[in-house]
């Protein structure tokens, strides 16, 4: 049965998902709130905004180690952290079988020609990759914090910061990363209406097949967003090397 798609917000306009989401079906990317600052408002309840003004009060007050090397201790974590998920992602869409692996769904051996396969497998699939990433980057945000909250009283404050931030914005993102999956619903039934009806279903996963074509959308998809979703880890290792500079 067809979904309704909920709506998705854009990021910054350059941002790799926001550019791939404008490619695969333009009304799925649209043109971001005028005032940020309201915006942003919006998405804190009373409690969120409780939490908020207390982070912002907080003044932390040590030990701190001052590490000069908390910036490459950041980074090195990140591109492990990276390197894995990546590593889990290519080996689904080469056709790994592990009890550790989701796969890509297979194409039925007995597909009819006339009749559109289920995209429910690939949701499920799209939605485990989504799991890992979430697990993935959580764990690593939490430990970039641990470590800016030992090194000085400003990066303690802005990992105290952060907190508040991921927490208060974890339902938003969490709503706006799951509309992905109905941007690749509607672009699995494009791509179903456009095929050449004179392919079989062996064609599909040829070269020019629709469904070769699907599948690598949805790996760029999957990509787009692992970039999206490493943002916030990305800032915070942009402010210890700040830290450290000066």
């Amino acid at each position: 049965m067809h979904r309704t798609q909920p709506r998705t917000q854009s990021g910054l306009p350059g941002s790799r998902l926001v550019q791939l989401l404008n490619s695969l079906d333009s009304k799925a990317a649209r043109a971001s709130h005028g005032d940020f600052a309201e915006r942003l408002g919006r998405l804190f309840d009373l409690s969120d905004a409780i939490s908020l003004d207390g982070a912002t009060r907080y003044r932390p007050k040590g030990p701190f180690s001052g590490a000069e090397e908390l910036p490459q201790q950041l980074q090195d974590d990140l591109l492990k952290t990276r390197r894995a998920l990546l590593d889990y992602l290519g080996r689904s869409f080469s056709g790994e079988k592990a009890a550790s692996v989701v796969a890509l769904p297979p194409l039925r051996d007995d597909a009819d020609a006339e009749k559109r396969p289920s995209f429910s497998a690939y949701e499920r699939f799209y939605q485990a990759h989504q799991r890992q990433m979430i697990a993935g980057l959580s764990n690593l945000r939490l430990r970039c914090r641990r470590l800016l909250a030992g090194h000085s009283a400003p990066l303690a404050h802005l990992a105290e910061l952060d907190a508040v931030f991921e927490s208060g914005l974890a339902s938003y993102a969490r709503h706006g990363f799951a509309a992905l999956a109905g941007v690749l619903e509607q672009r699995y039934r494009l791509l179903w209406q456009q095929r050449d009806p004179f392919h079989t279903p062996a064609d599909w996963l040829g070269p020019q097949g629709w469904l070769t074509q699907f599948r690598r959308e949805l790996k760029m998809l999957l990509l787009a967003e692992l970039d999206a979703r490493q943002e916030p880890v990305l800032g915070l290792l942009a402010a210890a090397r700040e830290a450290t500079e000066t």
